[in-house]
């Protein structure tokens, strides 16, 4: 469902605009400067004194206490900019841009040096803390902005936190493992919202990893679950295979963190969480129909996903072929 209205003159540099819309996934277009909505975790996508930019879209999924946004902004011509800071903890990525290019800044009129130009780079601003999002001759940039409050860091990452680069603003960091799960959770962002949960989890977990882990972290991570933490993790998989899974559930039965808890169980596994879950989810829809009992649109259900275009899309992305056309060649 689609949400607009009409934006402040966007030579106001004083205007700070909130629109909500409670769907999850939420979609808003707004004309005219800019553009802010409700997103699942109930906070305001605060968008910060606007200067020509006239129009913005967006989807709208939480996660992890976090709010994610797909955003693509299409400023006016030349020279424009906004403050990119909320009252939440803001995480911008910008993911493609056309035409010229965009930084941050932390002063409107000095330019950040940079030995790069092209798309890719991360910009974090703790919360209420202005760094100004500049644009010069830009037809559209995408980006992906996550918001929230500052304690959410901690919650996801436990003692694996550095809390010193939480304090301090971050402009054009370029690292290829936070662009990569950006993207990803850009794509998820227009997905639909059920049974995913532990996909979207595990993005928003290995992102706050490679944001704010402690260095010293790396040592540690060649380490698994112990043999109780695995029985019980997977006895928890396979019992809850056709529900929404959370990871924060499964951290929690087995005294970890997230990150402690995903990185400890891919090692063990030699895969994700999400990947163990959805692999089992495939295997038990692949036996159903072998049986040939039940309708698509029934094993779909069954195994958890959303409706019969999920699971279709889900299943040929994993086996190349689609539900029906891999029931068909078995019986051949």
């Amino acid at each position: 469902m689609a949400n607009s209205a009409r934006l402040p003159d966007a030579d106001d540099s004083e205007a700070v605009v909130a629109v909500s819309d409670r769907l999850s996934p939420s979609v808003a277009s707004l004309e005219v400067g800019h553009e802010g909505q409700r997103g699942g975790s109930g906070s305001d996508f605060e968008f910060r004194s606007p200067h020509r930019i006239r129009k913005i879209e967006s989807h709208t999924r939480s996660w992890n206490g976090i709010t994610v946004r797909n955003i693509v902004h299409y400023p006016d011509p030349g020279k424009a900019w906004h403050d990119l800071s909320s009252h939440e903890t803001t995480v911008a990525i910008v993911l493609g841009q056309v035409g010229g290019y965009c930084e941050p800044r932390l002063n409107l009129n000095r330019p950040t040096l940079r030995s790069r130009f092209d798309a890719g780079h991360t910009t974090f601003v703790p919360a209420n803390t202005t760094v100004w999002g500049y644009t010069d001759g830009l037809q559209f940039v995408r980006e992906l902005r996550m918001s929230f409050a500052p304690k959410v860091p901690e919650s996801i990452l436990g003692d694996d936190l550095d809390s010193a680069k939480t304090d301090t603003p971050v402009l054009l960091l370029y690292d290829d493992k936070v662009a990569r799960c950006a993207d990803l959770l850009a794509e998820e962002s227009q997905e639909p919202s059920s049974g995913r949960r532990l996909y979207g989890e595990s993005l928003t977990t290995a992102l706050t990893a490679a944001l704010f882990t402690r260095q010293n972290t790396q040592i540690q991570q060649a380490n698994g679950l112990s043999r109780w933490q695995l029985r019980l993790a997977m006895e928890y998989l396979e019992a809850h295979m056709t529900q929404d899974i959370s990871l924060e559930e499964m951290a929690k039965l087995v005294g970890l963190s997230q990150s402690q808890f995903a990185r400890s169980f891919k090692n063990s596994t030699g895969v994700p969480p999400y990947k163990w879950s959805l692999d089992a989810r495939i295997k038990r829809a692949q036996e159903l129909l072998l049986l040939g009992k039940e309708s698509i649109s029934f094993i779909a259900v069954q195994t958890g996903f959303a409706d019969q275009s999920h699971f279709t899309k889900t299943f040929r992305r994993a086996t190349g072929a689609t539900p029906k056309d891999w029931q068909r060649s078995r019986k051949l």
